[in-house]
């Protein structure tokens, strides 16, 4: 009798012991995702997000040109109407090697693919 008191209250106090546990893991990826959207909305808030220019696209699409293709790419930037930047990379023999359109903060908006 007297062991089967002691392993029920130890038994108890294990249980009560990991409550705490068992209710913070008890928390589901949803409402997670919830409490943490709302920190990223400030953050970018806060953010300054820098526009660039034309030049300073075509000077950053040369510097990924040349580390990804080297030597004999040529960079042409151009400004479309609806406010974007098309950015064509040409070989030495001026074959179009690729097109993208970049928004004016950098972003890619039509045109990409992931190799």
């Amino acid at each position: 009798m007297k062991k089967t008191t002691t392993v029920a209250a130890l038994s108890a106090a294990a249980l009560l012991a990991s409550a705490p546990l068992v209710v913070s893991a008890s928390d589901n990826y949803r409402e997670a995702g919830e409490r943490y959207e709302h920190r990223s909305d400030r953050l970018m808030a806060k953010s300054d997000l820098k526009q660039y220019s034309s030049d300073e696209l075509r000077i950053m699409a040369y510097g990924q040109a040349l580390r990804r293709y080297g030597p004999g790419v040529e960079v042409t930037v151009d400004e479309t109407p609806d406010g974007t930047y098309r950015v064509q990379l040409r070989d030495a023999e001026q074959n179009l090697m690729r097109e993208q359109e970049f928004n004016r903060y950098g972003a890619p908006v039509r045109g990409g693919r992931h190799d």
